[in-house]
């Protein structure tokens, strides 16, 4: 297979990923609702950047001994988890909390931190990469190289999903500011980051 045919390939199932609900659109739409479009970009600025650190792993070979070594595994997927949890804990209690200005009560304070911490956290991504970047990357000499540009093109076809997931949410902030919707949007998103986690805590390597 080209390089060309390969990345054409790998960039369908990309998009495939990209699209699929997960922790970093939740996190993205949260702060998008929440806190504007800003903050939206934010948050997904900082899950790019966590795709640096995916990228550096893959590079200098470290990915597989991520998933080789179970402690660390174990230690890099509580902390997600664990990160994940207390952030729905937060939403959860900031929703049942009566505010006077939704505008400036923002509990993702730090959408870029945010958003690195828990694609950083996610050993989830690493499993994706090691069942499927061997596939389009091959075992020779460039295979680390090539493994870095698919990410790469990974994480760009995400940010523009991120950013259109953005976009959207912060469209509706200002209508579920202004009323009860606001609460119920935090609870559920607050449930829905407790879920992830408890998915997260029990994910096998």
């Amino acid at each position: 297979m080209t390089l060309a045919a390969t990345i054409l390939a790998w960039s369908g199932i990309a998009l495939l990923v990209a699209i699929a609900p997960g922790p970093d659109m939740l996190l993205v739409a949260g702060h998008a609702a929440r806190g504007g479009r800003r903050a939206g970009l934010l948050a997904a600025a900082g899950i790019v950047a966590g795709g640096i650190w995916y990228m550096a792993l893959c590079g200098f070979g470290f990915l597989k001994i991520l998933v080789a070594l179970p402690l660390l595994f174990t230690v890099v997927k509580l902390g997600g988890a664990l990160y994940l949890a207390y952030l729905g804990v937060q939403l959860i209690r900031s929703a049942l909390k009566p505010k006077q200005d939704h505008s400036e009560a923002r509990l993702l304070s730090v959408p870029f931190r945010q958003g690195l911490i828990t694609n950083a956290l996610n050993p989830k991504i690493a499993l994706f990469y090691l069942a499927a970047l061997p596939q389009f990357t091959g075992n020779g000499p460039d295979a680390p190289l090539i493994g870095v540009l698919l990410i790469a093109i990974h994480y760009a076809i995400g940010a523009a999903c991120l950013t259109v997931v953005a976009y959207g949410a912060s469209k509706a902030s200002h209508v579920a500011q202004r009323s009860s919707v606001w609460r119920w949007l935090e609870g559920v998103l607050g449930i829905a980051f407790i879920g992830l986690a408890g998915r997260l805590a029990v994910q096998r390597s």
